[in-house]
């Protein structure tokens, strides 16, 4: 049986033919050199995407310049000759599994920060700061602008001396130079490279003009395109219509399709809740109007989607790349059939903000950036008790078993998961309940033995004798002594998975991520006071809510707030509540709100860590993992419990 053909069709994208659909975007992963030199980790980062059955790898942003790193010091280069021999060998490997190479050349113009770039003003059409970024750009001059152009013709020459098998280049989202001369936000100029559409794309013809003529017309183009800005304003899917026109007939081969902006980052870079193939509707509108094929990213995340978007003509290829980066077998397993082994990309783009540093890695994912490290078997005959079934420790037993271990993990709650199970329950949060299914049933394929049900303690220990004991017992909710006078006081994981019914009238005390996702969760979904609507209120002790998640949703859930009457107040800290009544004090001053019928926690967890003091002296080897010994986030968990597992 076939399964996806669409998908695993081939095309031809120009004069290069590609053996199937699935096609890598570019996405950073901090792990060239200092010199932007292609390095060994490197070459093993995009070889398993190769060997895992990648039709297509475009690699990370390309600095065609010395002075235009994006975001991390350590982007790729091919703007020196020394820094071809690294691309080839990386081209090489690639080739061995089948797949093409295509560097994206990018110079990130207002987001090549001077952070980044020995202090030099970044670079735009016009003096338009990014709130994005927060700097003053400097229009480009246009010896600047001819040298640019000069530059991205050496660079893909270079790409083809290298081997590789065609050039993308980034004209899209108003940060990358190309793209914020195209883009009527950011373009103000008057001179021929900017004004009407005409003078705002001339820029990115001249450079599509100058890298034909280096590298001929078997070597192929294609261009990364915004089809609409979604800010008032800003450039229409007319517009694109047009551009794209305009591209193919100066000899472009594909355009790889995106929307959005850096402004409108939720657009760009899709986050969890965003509808499969969010899209391609638009993409399929841009597909109409040429005869060259177009790809588009958008949660483009799971086989049926990514497939059937080919099939219903929206787009001729799907790009990914956060799919790819949690799962580099993802097309070898849907060919196969085994898509329910494909590790879900849950979409919660701590991989993007880079909130762990510049290295690629993946919250689902503890090997994602670290494809050079090999497992050592484990000594025959050992035995490994885990405790706890939340994810630090489903990824403890797991790694633990693939070694060689025999594991047994046990769960004091029926249901495996632990907080990962519950932050599934949010809106837009069902990509998590994915994510959390595949971690359950992955330690199942395993060999691990699983028992739930049962708390585990020293005493249970001692009697099953394991060698070596994980202690990944989690954490809990806080719930701070002033708030227990309350006519009903509970902790937002009771709310959210439905262990008690709250009232309609509810205070959340705590504006963090659980705090404003709870207060979703349990406001009426519409703004129209229905009777049986919920009235909720956040209160937050610092002047923002969610000030320490920069995750791509975080803009989205806030609207959301607002739209649906949430009332929230920030800088404001909650004194004492005392049955239907709260204090709290905001600029000095004190305020009481009345009639309140639940008040909920979300201030936070600490860890649960009782048994490595419990089993002292008792000669078993404990090791402790997630947030029973420090309380983090998902890509914690997971890679406390893979380290665990792999230091036994």
């Amino acid at each position: 049986m076939q399964y996806f053909p669409n998908l695993f069709s081939p095309i031809q994208v120009g004069s290069m033919k590609v053996k199937n659909r699935v096609f890598m975007s570019a996405m950073a992963t901090g792990l060239c050199d200092n010199e932007n030199k292609v390095t060994d980790e490197v070459i093993a980062y995009y070889a398993a995407r190769a060997k895992g059955g990648v039709g297509l790898i475009t690699t990370e942003a390309v600095m065609p310049d010395e002075f235009c790193h994006y975001g991390i010091p350590n982007n790729m280069g091919l703007y020196s000759d020394e820094q071809i021999s690294g691309m080839k060998k990386l081209a090489d490997v690639i080739h061995q599994y089948g797949a093409k190479l295509v560097p994206q050349l990018l110079h990130a113009g207002t987001a090549a920060t001077a952070l980044f770039n020995n202090g030099r003003q970044c670079r735009s059409a016009s003096a338009i700061t990014l709130r994005a970024l927060g700097e003053i750009p400097l229009p480009m001059p246009k010896e600047e602008i001819w040298e640019f152009t000069r530059r991205m013709a050496e660079a893909a020459g270079r790409a083809r001396e290298a081997g590789c098998d065609g050039v993308e280049i980034h004209s899209c989202h108003r940060h990358g130079i190309l793209g914020s001369f195209l883009s009527p936000l950011s373009n103000k100029r008057t001179d021929e490279y900017g004004g009407s559409i005409e003078g705002r794309m001339r820029f990115l013809l001249e450079v599509i003009t100058a890298v034909r003529k280096e590298t001929g017309r078997d070597f192929p183009i294609i261009v990364r395109l915004s089809m609409t800005e979604y800010e008032p304003g800003g450039q229409s899917l007319l517009d694109a219509i047009y551009i794209g026109k305009k591209l193919e007939a100066e000899g472009v081969d594909m355009l790889n399709l995106s929307d959005g902006t850096i402004e409108t980052y939720w657009r760009t870079v899709t986050p969890n809740g965003t509808p499969r193939g969010v899209n391609t509707d638009l993409s399929q509108r841009m597909k109409a109007a040429l005869n060259i094929p177009v790809g588009v990213n958008g949660r483009n995340c799971e086989p049926w989607s990514a497939d059937l978007v080919i099939s219903l003509n929206r787009v001729d290829v799907t790009y990914m790349a956060r799919s790819l980066l949690c799962d580099p077998e993802f097309p070898n397993k849907a060919m196969a059939g085994r898509q329910d082994e494909i590790r879900p990309c849950i979409g919660c783009t701590d991989c993007i903000t880079h909130r762990y540093g510049y290295r690629t890695y993946c919250s689902m994912n503890p090997y994602t950036g670290r494809e050079t490290f090999e497992l050592k078997p484990a000594p025959k005959g050992r035995k490994v008790l885990v405790a706890g079934g939340g994810p630090a420790g489903l990824q403890a037993a797991t790694t633990a078993a693939e070694r060689g271990f025999e594991v047994t993990l046990i769960e004091k709650n029926e249901q495996l998961g632990g907080q990962m199970y519950i932050a599934g329950f949010p809106l837009g949060k069902h990509d998590i309940v994915i994510g959390t299914k595949f971690l359950i049933e992955n330690t199942k394929r395993a060999g691990v033995s699983i028992i739930t049900g049962e708390q585990v303690t020293a005493g249970k220990i001692r009697e099953l004798k394991p060698d070596i004991v994980i202690v990944a017992t989690g954490g809990e909710p806080v719930v701070p002594k002033f708030l227990s006078g309350a006519n009903q006081l509970v902790n937002a994981w009771d709310a959210l998975t439905g262990k008690v019914y709250t009232g309609q009238n509810i205070v959340v005390i705590g504006g963090g991520a659980v705090g404003c996702e709870t207060a979703e969760f349990l406001v009426h979904p519409q703004n129209d006071q229905h009777p049986k609507g919920k009235k909720v209120t956040i209160i937050e002790m610092l002047d923002n809510l969610m000030m320490d998640d920069p995750a791509y949703n975080r803009s989205l859930l806030i609207q959301r707030l607002h739209e649906k009457g949430v009332n929230i107040f920030v800088g404001a800290k909650v004194e004492s509540v005392e049955g239907d009544k709260l204090v709290y004090t905001k600029d000095g001053q004190s305020h009481t709100l009345t009639g309140i019928d639940t008040a909920i926690s979300a201030v936070g967890t600490r860890p649960i860590n009782k048994l490595p003091d419990e089993l002292e002296g008792s000669g078993i080897r404990v090791y402790s993992a997630g947030d029973s010994l420090r309380v983090g986030r998902l890509y914690d968990a997971l890679k406390s419990g893979a380290e665990v597992a792999e230091a036994i």
